[in-house]
């Protein structure tokens, strides 16, 4: 039997109040739709072309993705890609992508907004919800990256290797 991974989040809809719900995870996301329990114990299929965000939240958290903190006040400090997304409704929203281009699904993009916390630790983004996307920055960088560059280490003559 698998373990539960069910998260709780707060679903936003384009012209629609934000609304709470559960997921799963590694099952909710589908081709053309998003599968999303109500707190009431109802079973959702949201389509991608109605969605707007969904943000990860920890117990009860306000509605406040598009309502507060939507622009990083300066430069993040978590590593990534700074990203700036505008909606079709005319709303931005910054976020910090992971470096790795693979990590992102076909349908959207997982991001980690501005003034992340227990109400608003990440949030997806659909493709179809989104006008525009711009590259704002890149912050720190990927560990691949820093395990090419580093030096190999130069052994002193007369020094055993350990490990060869």
């Amino acid at each position: 039997m698998a373990p539960s991974t069910a998260k709780r989040i707060v679903l936003y809809r384009f012209d629609r109040q934000p609304a709470d719900g559960i997921i799963q995870p590694s099952t909710c996301f589908c081709d053309d739709h998003v599968e999303v329990i109500s707190l009431e114990g109802n079973l959702q299929a949201v389509l991608y072309a109605d969605l707007k965000a969904i943000c990860f939240v920890s117990e009860a958290a306000s509605a406040d993705l598009f309502t507060t903190h939507q622009l990083f006040d300066r430069r993040p400090k978590a590593p990534g890609l700074w990203t700036r997304f505008t909606f079709r409704d005319g709303d931005k929203l910054d976020g910090v992508l992971p470096h790795n281009i693979l990590e992102w699904p076909a349908a959207g993009y997982f991001i980690t907004p501005p003034h992340a916390g227990a109400n608003r630790q990440r949030a997806f983004l659909p493709r179809v919800a989104l006008v525009s996307t711009e590259l704002r920055g890149v912050v720190g960088t990927s560990v691949q990256v820093l395990e090419n560059r580093r030096k190999p280490e130069v052994l002193r003559p007369g020094q055993l290797s350990m490990f060869d």
